[in-house]
């Protein structure tokens, strides 16, 4: 029997309250209770997202692998590359990704999927406005759907669009 949750969260002052909670809480808990791996798929990533890297961090510093494909990556923000290729250099168990598709193609996806058994998927870019300001929905997915989630993630580390970053 497959069994999974959905719950909706939100950014945005137009739609929350009513029991909805935050996209920002929501990936807080995801980063503090991962034990074993955290994978994201990110469109967009700017330095202003700086609890995102805190709790990146200390996931690492915990000894959590983690793996992040970021769409054509030495295009984002210059300081949130820094800060991503520091964490790379620091924890040998965080691996960096660009992906690389065709010109007209990019990765849009924001994913992120914990110990595969929790996973966040929205419209948010790791971002101030995207976390704090901008109007985003994404629904957290709890149980045997998130191996789903997680299988789709592996075929996309397992393509010929993403380069391994170095840092």
């Amino acid at each position: 029997m497959n069994t999974s949750s959905v719950k909706v969260v939100v950014t945005g002052i137009a739609w929350m309250g009513g029991g909805i909670g935050s996209i920002e809480s929501a990936l807080e808990k995801l980063f503090k209770e991962a034990n074993q791996e955290i994978v994201m798929t990110v469109y967009a990533i700017s330095s202003g997202s700086d609890l995102v890297f805190e709790w990146l961090e200390a996931a690492l510093a915990r000894g959590v692998k983690v793996r992040i494909v970021v769409n054509r990556f030495h295009s984002q923000h210059p300081g949130a590359v820094r800060r991503l290729l520091d964490l790379a250099g620091t924890y040998n168990h965080c691996e960096l990704f660009s992906f690389s598709g065709e010109e007209e193609n990019d990765l849009h996806a924001k994913v992120i999927a914990v110990d595969r058994k929790v996973a966040l998927i929205g419209s948010s870019n790791l971002s101030r406005r995207g976390l704090q300001a901008n109007h985003e929905l994404a629904v957290v997915v709890e149980g045997t759907e998130v191996d789903v989630i997680a299988s789709a993630l592996d075929r996309l580390f397992g393509s010929q669009y993403l380069d391994h970053i170095q840092p």
